[in-house]
């Protein structure tokens, strides 16, 4: 239960009465909790404020749980959802099953049943070890080992300390002074320039998952966590 304090969640929900009953129980367990009464308010907080989990009404106003989740996984088909509905037809269960939702729960959701769903998402963001990337991929901690569809991926010295890197900032863009400062720390070559840095990530990208490593012109390097 001590993982779910470290849960940034957004919650998604247009009806008022529920919006006390869930929020106020989020907020018991949680870190922090964003709420948004309508698809296009959920994005824009997800934008901003990059939680770990989003839960969320599928039958909400001006852009449906559906329709938002698939603008979200266009982007980031990381971050944990969990589906609350009303309904249990066909159609929704496989948006739900395409989208990759974390679970999907029948309101009105239980306190048990809920604890169960933050449960499993707050253990498998945080099982002591393991960070889970976009496209199947996972960061070992403690071995300091990059695996892609269960598959080791052997890093260079240089692409090792910019990976570690990029995890570290949990999805806070990196600029070129950073990457240079901590992937070169130790060397002296001072011919070393913003070059080397491009060099670096062409060669780690086709060993990885493409968009894996996404650029933010202007800002700097960055993998969404």
């Amino acid at each position: 239960m001590k993982k779910l304090k470290k849960l940034i969640v957004l919650y998604v929900e247009d009806e008022e009465k529920i919006i006390e009953k869930y929020a106020y129980f989020l907020k018991e367990y949680c870190h922090t909790v964003h709420v948004a009464r309508d698809g296009e308010e959920a994005y824009a907080l997800y934008k901003e404020h990059k939680p770990h989990l989003i839960v969320m009404d599928l039958l909400i106003p001006k852009l449906n749980g559906v329709g938002l989740a698939k603008k979200i996984r266009a982007e980031n088909d990381a971050v944990a959802m969990i589906a609350l509905t009303a309904y249990s037809d066909r159609e929704i269960l496989l948006n739900v099953v395409d989208l990759n939702f974390s679970s999907y729960l029948i309101k009105p959701v239980g306190r048990a049943n809920l604890i169960q769903a933050l449960v499993k998402v707050s253990n498998k963001i945080y099982d002591g070890r393991n960070i889970y990337l976009p496209h199947d991929c996972i960061w070992d901690t403690k071995s300091q080992t990059l695996f892609c569809n269960d598959v080791a991926i052997n890093l260079t010295k240089r692409e090792l300390k910019f990976f570690e890197l990029l995890v570290q900032r949990g999805g806070i863009p990196c600029n070129d002074a950073e990457i240079l400062f901590h992937v070169w720390e130790d060397e002296e070559d001072k011919s070393i320039t913003n070059a080397s840095i491009r060099t670096l990530v062409k060669n780690l990208r086709k060993k990885i998952p493409k968009n894996l490593i996404k650029n933010q012109y202007g800002v700097g390097y960055k993998i969404d966590l």
